[in-house]
């Protein structure tokens, strides 16, 4: 049971929030991988309602830097965007079939 977050830091306005953007996902697939991302993120500071793609093997939460940074002092493991974020929703998606 790992949370990660990536490093993609990509620069974006969301609504009214203009900052840099990464990705806070979990490696568990279905309903036990987004309760631990739930619980991760609602410790952050984060609601339950941001979570995108709910139910799909690329289900994550878009996060900040400020926040990124924060998930990585509580736990998070970094991870590279890309390549290494499609591998971890293949397994997801191999471990869900």
């Amino acid at each position: 049971m790992t949370v990660y977050v990536d490093d993609m830091r990509r620069p974006a306005r969301v609504g009214r929030v203009e900052g840099v953007w990464s990705h806070l996902l979990s490696d568990l697939p279905g309903a036990e991988g987004q309760r631990e991302l739930v619980a991760f993120a609602e410790g952050l500071g984060l609601d339950r309602a941001w979570l995108q793609n709910a139910g799909t093997p690329t289900e994550h939460f878009d996060v900040t830097e400020p926040t990124r940074q924060l998930a990585l002092g509580a736990g998070a493991v970094p991870i590279k965007y890309g390549r290494a974020v499609a591998a971890l929703t293949m397994a997801k998606r191999a471990r869900a079939s």
